[in-house]
């Protein structure tokens, strides 16, 4: 009995410190910043997955980015997500040919894409999306600006960073765009 009882004993110490030891190593882990929008979109690589992602699938997604951050010193949340999907997709293995994303600006979230001597000009501080909004653009998203939400606050075309980008609405863009395949995902 002696005997059972500090086998039982080391078996729950050998527990104790496996526990310990994986709870250690997850608390240790942190997300990747990266690999494709360095600096931005933290993921975590998830390896013991049930499903893989398709071979040579084609992702075209439409993100709606219509809030903007409460502090015009802050980073949109919203684009900070564009780049977490990008950098999770490309962390496991799909190719930049085959992430296809829009990125659709209105309401609030129409300043985000105002050059900075604008943006600096309304809320006094420079625009914090900036260096995103380039690493985006640099791989493959396309911008895409409500005129409507340009127009109301009284912006102009050339106060855009990307000019191209200026549409006649969100909601003209949405529908043409999923007509083309694209899958929302809102805001």
């Amino acid at each position: 009995m002696k005997h059972l009882l500090q086998r039982k004993n080391v078996l729950t110490s050998l527990l104790l410190i496996c526990v310990t030891f994986s709870l250690a190593h997850a608390q240790n882990k942190k997300p990747i910043k990266g690999p494709t929008i360095k600096g931005y979109g933290p993921v975590f690589a998830v390896k013991d997955r049930a499903k893989k992602l398709p071979q040579n699938f084609q992702y075209k997604v439409v993100f709606d980015v219509l809030s903007s951050a409460k502090d015009p010193q802050q980073l949109n949340r919203r684009l900070e997500s564009i780049a977490r999907f990008i950098n999770m997709l490309t962390i496991n293995q799909v190719p930049l040919k085959n992430i296809h994303i829009a990125a659709v600006f209105h309401g609030k979230a129409t300043s985000n894409l105002l050059k900075n001597s604008v943006y600096h000009a309304r809320f006094n501080t420079d625009n914090p999306n900036i260096n995103l909004l380039h690493q985006l653009n640099q791989n493959g998203v396309e911008f895409y600006v409500c005129g409507q939400s340009v127009a109301f606050p009284g912006f102009k075309k050339s106060d855009l960073i990307y000019p191209q980008s200026l549409a006649l609405s969100a909601m003209t863009t949405f529908v043409i765009l999923q007509q083309q395949g694209y899958q929302l995902l809102p805001d």
